[in-house]
Protein backbone atom coordinates (compact mmCIF):
# COMPACT_ATOMS: atom_id res chain seq x y z
CA UNK A 1 0.00 0.00 0.00
CA UNK A 2 1.29 3.38 -1.25
CA UNK A 3 0.82 6.35 1.64
CA UNK A 4 -0.37 9.76 0.45
CA UNK A 5 1.27 12.86 2.38
CA UNK A 6 -0.92 15.54 2.95
CA UNK A 7 0.19 17.27 -0.36
CA UNK A 8 -0.69 14.38 -2.16
CA UNK A 9 -4.45 14.31 -0.60
CA UNK A 10 -4.77 17.91 -1.67
CA UNK A 11 -3.83 17.47 -4.89
CA UNK A 12 -6.19 14.32 -5.59
CA UNK A 13 -9.19 15.96 -4.33
CA UNK A 14 -8.82 19.12 -6.67
CA UNK A 15 -7.96 16.66 -10.13
CA UNK A 16 -11.30 14.86 -9.18
CA UNK A 17 -13.44 17.62 -8.53
CA UNK A 18 -11.89 19.20 -11.61
CA UNK A 19 -12.20 16.20 -13.66
CA UNK A 20 -14.64 13.51 -12.06
CA UNK A 21 -12.04 10.77 -12.45
CA UNK A 22 -11.56 8.72 -9.70
CA UNK A 23 -7.64 8.41 -8.90
CA UNK A 24 -6.03 5.52 -7.36
CA UNK A 25 -2.05 7.54 -6.62
CA UNK A 26 -0.51 10.72 -6.90
CA UNK A 27 3.50 11.44 -7.90
CA UNK A 28 4.62 15.19 -7.44
CA UNK A 29 7.90 16.08 -8.60
CA UNK A 30 9.38 19.54 -9.10
CA UNK A 31 8.19 19.56 -13.11
CA UNK A 32 5.34 17.76 -12.91
CA UNK A 33 2.35 15.71 -11.67
CA UNK A 34 1.28 12.18 -12.69
CA UNK A 35 -2.08 10.81 -11.91
CA UNK A 36 -3.11 7.26 -11.84
CA UNK A 37 -6.64 7.06 -12.28
CA UNK A 38 -8.93 3.69 -12.00
CA UNK A 39 -9.62 1.93 -15.15
CA UNK A 40 -11.75 3.21 -17.28
CA UNK A 41 -11.81 6.73 -16.18
CA UNK A 42 -8.88 8.12 -18.23
CA UNK A 43 -11.20 9.78 -20.88
CA UNK A 44 -13.03 11.59 -18.15
CA UNK A 45 -10.19 12.63 -17.00
CA UNK A 46 -8.90 14.32 -20.24
CA UNK A 47 -12.36 15.19 -21.19
CA UNK A 48 -14.50 16.49 -24.21
CA UNK A 49 -11.49 17.87 -26.25
CA UNK A 50 -9.18 18.22 -23.86
CA UNK A 51 -11.25 20.36 -21.66
CA UNK A 52 -10.67 18.84 -17.91
CA UNK A 53 -6.76 18.33 -18.66
CA UNK A 54 -6.19 21.68 -19.34
CA UNK A 55 -8.10 23.30 -16.95
CA UNK A 56 -5.87 20.63 -14.07
CA UNK A 57 -2.70 22.01 -15.99
CA UNK A 58 -3.54 25.27 -15.36
CA UNK A 59 -4.40 24.71 -12.01
CA UNK A 60 -1.12 22.95 -11.41
CA UNK A 61 0.56 25.13 -13.53
CA UNK A 62 3.22 22.78 -14.06
CA UNK A 63 2.97 19.62 -16.70
CA UNK A 64 0.28 16.88 -15.55
CA UNK A 65 0.33 13.19 -16.55
CA UNK A 66 -2.64 10.71 -16.18
CA UNK A 67 -2.26 7.34 -16.59
CA UNK A 68 -4.65 4.45 -16.66
CA UNK A 69 -4.65 1.86 -13.60
CA UNK A 70 -4.64 -2.19 -14.48
CA UNK A 71 -3.44 -4.53 -12.28
CA UNK A 72 -1.37 -6.65 -14.68
CA UNK A 73 1.76 -5.45 -14.68
CA UNK A 74 2.17 -5.40 -18.78
CA UNK A 75 -0.93 -3.52 -19.12
CA UNK A 76 0.18 -0.64 -16.59
CA UNK A 77 3.69 -0.26 -18.64
CA UNK A 78 1.59 0.27 -21.87
CA UNK A 79 -0.87 2.39 -20.10
CA UNK A 80 2.50 4.74 -18.85
CA UNK A 81 3.75 4.79 -22.34
CA UNK A 82 0.56 5.94 -24.10
CA UNK A 83 0.50 6.38 -27.46
CA UNK A 84 3.60 5.31 -27.66
CA UNK A 85 3.76 1.48 -29.39
CA UNK A 86 5.64 -0.70 -27.21
CA UNK A 87 6.92 -3.99 -28.75
CA UNK A 88 8.21 -6.17 -26.13
CA UNK A 89 8.31 -6.13 -22.25
CA UNK A 90 10.77 -8.73 -20.45
CA UNK A 91 10.92 -8.79 -17.12
CA UNK A 92 13.97 -10.33 -15.17
CA UNK A 93 14.23 -11.08 -11.91
CA UNK A 94 17.23 -11.40 -9.71
CA UNK A 95 17.51 -11.65 -5.98
CA UNK A 96 15.34 -9.46 -4.91
CA UNK A 97 14.61 -6.90 -7.29
CA UNK A 98 12.46 -6.87 -10.81
CA UNK A 99 13.54 -5.18 -13.74
CA UNK A 100 11.49 -4.67 -16.97
CA UNK A 101 12.87 -4.20 -20.11
CA UNK A 102 10.89 -2.19 -22.53
CA UNK A 103 11.24 -2.05 -26.21
CA UNK A 104 9.88 0.71 -28.67
CA UNK A 105 11.19 1.53 -31.87
CA UNK A 106 13.87 4.01 -32.29
CA UNK A 107 11.77 7.14 -33.92
CA UNK A 108 9.53 6.62 -30.71
CA UNK A 109 12.06 6.63 -28.11
CA UNK A 110 12.37 10.73 -27.57
CA UNK A 111 8.60 10.07 -27.28
CA UNK A 112 8.49 7.39 -24.71
CA UNK A 113 11.67 9.20 -22.92
CA UNK A 114 9.22 13.01 -22.74
CA UNK A 115 10.43 16.13 -22.22
CA UNK A 116 13.24 16.61 -19.83
CA UNK A 117 13.07 12.86 -18.97
CA UNK A 118 9.96 13.26 -17.54
CA UNK A 119 7.43 10.64 -18.82
CA UNK A 120 10.38 8.12 -17.84
CA UNK A 121 11.48 9.17 -14.47
CA UNK A 122 7.61 9.30 -13.90
CA UNK A 123 6.94 6.09 -14.78
CA UNK A 124 10.46 4.32 -13.06
CA UNK A 125 8.62 6.24 -10.09
CA UNK A 126 5.39 5.04 -10.17
CA UNK A 127 6.13 1.33 -11.44
CA UNK A 128 7.98 1.01 -8.33
CA UNK A 129 5.72 1.87 -5.86
CA UNK A 130 3.18 0.18 -7.67
CA UNK A 131 4.92 -3.30 -8.76
CA UNK A 132 8.22 -2.96 -7.08
CA UNK A 133 9.62 -3.46 -9.87
CA UNK A 134 12.54 -1.32 -12.27
CA UNK A 135 12.46 0.68 -15.99
CA UNK A 136 14.37 0.50 -18.39
CA UNK A 137 13.94 1.34 -21.73
CA UNK A 138 15.51 -0.55 -24.73
CA UNK A 139 15.47 0.72 -28.72
CA UNK A 140 14.96 -1.61 -31.45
Amino acid sequence: MVELSHDDIKCIAAFESATGAAVKDCLITEDAVAFIVKQGDLGKAIGRKGANITRVRQMFARQVMVFEDSEDMGQFIRNLFGAVPVKNINVHEKMESKIAYVSVDDTDRGTAIGRDGNRIKLGRALLLRRFNCDLRLVSK
